[in-house]
C-alpha cells in the first residue's frame, strides 16, 4: 500500500481515512455521527469524504434508530459513530434492534486507550463487547499503527465487521476503536512514513451475500407442499422485499392461502389482494372459526407474526407439520411448534418451490378461507369508513398512501390496528417497523431515517407516547430534503394496555401503565417547526393525508419537509368500537363457514 501519493497528517488520521475508504468501497453512504472529540478523527474523514451523506444529531439513540431505519430501507448497514463513555452506550437500544430484527448496522465507538481502562480516566468505560451477545461481531481495534501490517489488520477487523452485518442472518457488527491523542488532523512530524497511503487492502475473496440455498431446499419444500391439501402459508415481519414477492408467487402457484403480517412484504404488493388472507387477525382468533380452518401443512417464514390471534391458531394446530424457512439453523420456534426446520435463504428457498413443481391445494380449501375473509371485510367496512377508531385511522392511512411509499409503522397498538384492519392491496407499499425486540424507542428516528433513505415521501404512524419518547428527533437538525408526514394517534397514554387484566384495577392501571400525559403536540411541532393539524374523523385524515377526491393522480401525501397530523382519539370510546368492530367480523365470519 505504499504509494505516491500525499500522506495522512498523523496516525490516528491514516487509521480514519483508510477505515473510510474501505466502507465507501464497500457500499456505505450514510454515516449518523454524534458529538464528541474522542471520534473526531472519524468524523474528520467521513466528513470529508463526498462519498458519504453524514448525519449530525446531538442523542446518539437518535443516530442510532436513524441509521437503523437507513438500513430497513436500504437493505445496506449504515454506520453511527460516537465518542467514548455514555455516548457509546446509547446505542445499546438500536443494537439490539437491529439483532432481533436482522436490519445492518454498524456501530463504529471511539475509545480511549486500552491503558486507561480500570482507571479513573476521565470518559473511560469499558466499551469492550458493551452490547453483550446482541452484535454479530464485536471487535476491540487497538491503537492506530502506521504500517502495512497495521492497516492489514484495520483492514481485517473490517471485513469480518462487514461481512458480519451483511451475512446470514444480518444485524449489527460493532468497531471498537481506540484513538491516543493528537485527536485533529495536524501534522506529526515522522508519525506516517512517506508514502503510506490510507487505503485498506482488498480481500482476497469479496465480501457479499451467501447466495441462494442447495436446490435442494427448494424441493424439499416443493415436495412437502406436494403431499399436501390444506397448506398454509405465513409469512411474519422481516425487511427483505423478496420473501414477500417470492411467499405470493408461492401462494399463487399452489393455491395455498397467505396470512401476511404487515412487515412481511407479502400484505401490500402485485397479487396480495387476491392471495392474502388479511382477515387473519380478526378471525383466527375464534375456536370455531380457527377449528374449521385446519391445515394440514403450514409454512413459516420470517419472525413470529405480530398478530396474537395468528400465533395462537398456530400453538392450536400445534400437531400439524410447521415448517420454519431461515437462513441460518437457529431456534426460530418460541411457539414450539414447528416440526422441522428448512435452512437456506428464505426468499430462494420459496423462489425454488415454486419453480419445482409445488403442486396444488384443494379448491374447497382456498375457497373457505376466501369466503370467509370476504365475510369479515364486508362486515367492518362500514365502521372503517365512516367510524372513528384507531382501526379506522390506520385502514386510512393504508388506503390513502401512493404506490411506493415508505410507512412505518409504530409498536404497541399503530401495527396492531394495521394488522387487523389494512386490507391488502396490490399497491406496493414499502411497510417498516421495529418489531424485533418491539419497543417504541426510536420509532420517529428510525421513520426519518428511512426516508432520508429513500429519497421519497414518507409516512409514520406512532402512538403519542412513541412521538414524546423520541421528541429529541424532531427538535434536532433534520436532513436536507427528507419528507415524512408522521400521523400520531393521539389517546392520551398506552391504550394498548386495555387489552391486560390490570386495567380492571385503577389504581394503579391509569397513572402507572396508561400513564396519560398532558403535552400539547401542536406546541411540540410549533417548537420544532413543523406544521400541525388536529384531525377527529376520517374525512378530515384523508384530507390531511392529501387523498382526497379530486387529487392529481400520483401526488404524494408528504409536503416538503415533515408535517404532524394529530389524530385525536378518546380511549375508552376506541376500545369498545375496536372490540364491537372485531366481535361483528367473527359473526360475520361463523355465518359464513
Amino acid at each position: 500500500m505504499s504509494g505516491t501519493g500525499p500522506t495522512a497528517p498523523n496516525r490516528n488520521t491514516l487509521w480514519a481515512r483508510a477505515l473510510a475508504d474501505r466502507l465507501a468501497r464497500l457500499g456505505v453512504t450514510h454515516v449518523c455521527v454524534g458529538s464528541g472529540s474522542r471520534s473526531a478523527p472519524l468524523v474528520e474523514a467521513f466528513a470529508a469524504d463526498r462519498r458519504f451523506v453524514v448525519h449530525p444529531h446531538v442523542d446518539e439513540r437518535c443516530a442510532a434508530f436513524f441509521a437503523l431505519g437507513i438500513g430497513a430501507e436500504s437493505g445496506r448497514p449504515a454506520a453511527v459513530v460516537t465518542t467514548s463513555g455514555t455516548a457509546a452506550a446509547n446505542l445499546y437500544p438500536a443494537v439490539v434492534e437491529a439483532s432481533q430484527s436482522e436490519i445492518p448496522l454498524l456501530a463504529l465507538t471511539a475509545d480511549r486507550p486500552a491503558s486507561l481502562r480500570g482507571t479513573d480516566a476521565n470518559q473511560t468505560i469499558d466499551q469492550v463487547d458493551l452490547y453483550g451477545r446482541y452484535p454479530r461481531v464485536s471487535i476491540d481495534v487497538a491503537l492506530p499503527e502506521a504500517s502495512e501490517a497495521g492497516l492489514a489488520r484495520l483492514g481485517a477487523a473490517v471485513e469480518a465487521a462487514w461481512r458480519a452485518a451483511t451475512g446470514a442472518p444480518v444485524g449489527p457488527a460493532h468497531l471498537n476503536l481506540q484513538f491516543a491523542k493528537p485527536l485533529e488532523p495536524t501534522r506529526a512530524p515522522g508519525d506516517v512514513p512517506p508514502g503510506l497511503e490510507a487505503r485498506l487492502p482488498d480481500p482476497e475473496a469479496p465480501p457479499g451475500d451467501p447466495g441462494p440455498p442447495a436446490p435442494a431446499a427448494g424441493a424439499e419444500l416443493a415436495a412437502l407442499l406436494r403431499a399436501a391439501r390444506r397448506p398454509l402459508l405465513v409469512c411474519g415481519p422481516n425487511h427483505r422485499p423478496g420473501i414477500g414477492a417470492a411467499a405470493l408467487a408461492l401462494a399463487a402457484r399452489t393455491g395455498a392461502p397467505l396470512v401476511a403480517d404487515p412487515l412481511s412484504g407479502a400484505r401490500f404488493g402485485a397479487g396480495a389482494r387476491h392471495w392474502t388472507m388479511g382477515s387473519a387477525d380478526l378471525c383466527l382468533g375464534d375456536a370455531e372459526i380457527a377449528a374449521a380452518l385446519r391445515p394440514d401443512l403450514v409454512v413459516r417464514v420470517g419472525r413470529a407474526p405480530t398478530s396474537a390471534s395468528v400465533c395462537r391458531y398456530l400453538e392450536r394446530h400445534g400437531d400439524v407439520p410447521q415448517v420454519v424457512l431461515d437462513a441460518a439453523h437457529r431456534w426460530r420456534d418460541h411457539l414450539a411448534t414447528s416440526s422441522r426446520p428448512l435452512t437456506g435463504d428464505p426468499a430462494a428457498t420459496l423462489a425454488g418451490a415454486t419453480s419445482s413443481g409445488a403442486g396444488e391445494a384443494e379448491p374447497e380449501w382456498t375457497d373457505r378461507w376466501r369466503v370467509i375473509d370476504a365475510a369479515a371485510w364486508t362486515a367492518v367496512a362500514p365502521a372503517l369508513a365512516d367510524g372513528w377508531f384507531e382501526g379506522a385511522i390506520a385502514a386510512a392511512v393504508a388506503e390513502a398512501l401512493p404506490e411506493g411509499t415508505p410507512w412505518f409503522i409504530g409498536n404497541s397498538m399503530p401495527i396492531r390496528d394495521v394488522d387487523a384492519f389494512a386490507r391488502p392491496t396490490d399497491r406496493p407499499l414499502r411497510a417498516l417497523g421495529f418489531r424485533g425486540a418491539s419497543g417504541i424507542d426510536g420509532n420517529v428516528s428510525g421513520a426519518l431515517g428511512a426516508a432520508a433513505a429513500s429519497g421519497r415521501p414518507a409516512v409514520a404512524l406512532v402512538g403519542d407516547l412513541t412521538l414524546l419518547h423520541d421528541a429529541g428527533a424532531l427538535l434536532a437538525r433534520r436532513p436536507d430534503g427528507a419528507r415524512l408526514h408522521i400521523v400520531v394517534i393521539q389517546n392520551r397514554g398506552g391504550g394498548i394496555f386495555h387489552m391486560l387484566p390490570i386495567r380492571e384495577h385503577d389504581p394503579p392501571f391509569t397513572p402507572f401503565v396508561v400513564m396519560p400525559q398532558p403535552v400539547d403536540l401542536g406546541a411540540v411541532a410549533a417548537a420544532a417547526g413543523i406544521p400541525h393539524r388536529p384531525v377527529a374523523s376520517v374525512a378530515e385524515l384523508r384530507e390531511a393525508l392529501g387523498a382526497h377526491r379530486g387529487q392529481p393522480a400520483g401526488t404524494g401525501p408528504v409536503a416538503p419537509g415533515l408535517r404532524l397530523t394529530e389524530a385525536r382519539i378518546d380511549r375508552h370510546d376506541n376500545w369498545e368500537r375496536r372490540s364491537a368492530v372485531i366481535e361483528r367480523a367473527r359473526e360475520a365470519a361463523r355465518a359464513a363457514l
